[in-house]
């Protein structure tokens, strides 16, 4: 495969709560995205029913992919194929997705990070265009990260920056499928749900109705001031020049933004290095998804096709 021979992408978003499915036709982000349920994922065979939705979509879409990009919301293998852990979709766990869905799809499959698509996405297209040294934290039914240094995704050992999953607090907070007293149990839309339950509002106007209910503000004070707290660590850990917040937690109606960059501003080391924080709010939504899997997939052709040189070209002319 080379990159000429590139015209459709097939790029999916799999979450905790739903599974996006969407197309980049010549190089262009369309319009027209199909959401189906992640439910219909959690059984015996989760690749095959995998298969079966996207199959639907391409039908409706009309288009027959030349390659998928597909996120996983969790840790993948060094070898790119191997879904280690997805805490908020299990039974994806231990299967090598990207071999096991392109067998059954007949075209390639790449499956990355969730949070490395949408920061390239962003890096390309939205808040972090022109920006060198990036740190996108995501708050989600997860939560997320990546890093972002020269265009590049910092990779660690594998999975670096799978933060919801770092030891957090010392309450015994518990979720399904987490484990205890993870940084998820207490800042993600999972643990937002566990909050509404607790007050009996609807989890999309909690940040609304604080603002008139003393119990729920202080349990909404706490959330933010803990979301702040784990910025704040992963700033001190990467020294990013640009930050960008994102993610459906943040996207709520009466989500105390301002108050979340003040927070951040006194938990981050910025005062004691002297240098400014740069607070960017993500902006394209699912379309840094697209965006993102549209990097992806040049990357991936390229590396079968062009000398580095040539392939760090072709990325730096995406849109």
């Amino acid at each position: 495969m080379t990159l000429g021979s590139i015209r459709s992408i097939l790029v999916v978003d799999v979450g905790g709560t739903s599974v996006k499915c969407g197309m980049v036709v010549d190089r262009v982000p369309q319009a027209g995205e199909r959401l189906f349920p992640s439910a219909l994922l959690r059984n015996a065979d989760p690749v095959g029913s995998f298969a079966k939705l996207v199959r639907e979509f391409c039908v409706e879409a009309g288009l027959t992919p030349d390659l998928m990009v597909s996120t996983v919301p969790g840790f993948i293998d060094t070898d790119g194929d191997r879904v280690l852990f997805a805490g908020n979709v299990p039974e994806l766990n231990g299967h090598r997705l990207a071999s096991e869905l392109g067998a059954l799809l007949g075209f390639p499959v790449i499956i990355e990070r969730d949070s490395v698509l949408v920061l390239a996405g962003e890096a390309i297209a939205g808040a972090a265009k022109g920006a060198d040294s990036v740190l996108g934290l995501f708050f989600g039914t997860g939560v997320g990260g990546a890093f972002l240094q020269g265009g590049e995704a910092f990779r660690g050992g594998g999975w670096a920056l799978e933060i919801g999953h770092m030891p957090f607090g010392n309450e015994g907070r518990a979720l399904e499928g987490l484990r205890t007293d993870c940084l998820e149990t207490y800042v993600s839309g999972r643990a937002l749900e566990v909050i509404a339950a607790r007050h009996s509002v609807p989890v999309t106007e909690v940040f609304v109705q604080s603002r008139r209910n003393p119990g729920l503000r202080a349990d909404v004070d706490r959330f933010v001031r803990d979301q702040a707290l784990a910025i704040g660590t992963a700033v001190a850990l990467f020294s990013p020049a640009t930050i960008v917040l994102g993610g459906g937690v943040c996207a709520i109606e009466g989500f105390p933004r301002r108050q979340l960059e003040e927070l951040v501003a006194l938990r981050a080391p910025f005062a004691e290095t002297g240098r400014p924080m740069d607070l960017r709010w993500a902006g394209l939504g699912w379309r840094a998804v697209l965006y993102g899997g549209l990097k992806a997939a040049y990357d991936y052709a390229a590396a079968r096709s062009m000398p580095a040189s040539q392939a760090k070209q072709e990325r730096e002319s995406l849109p």
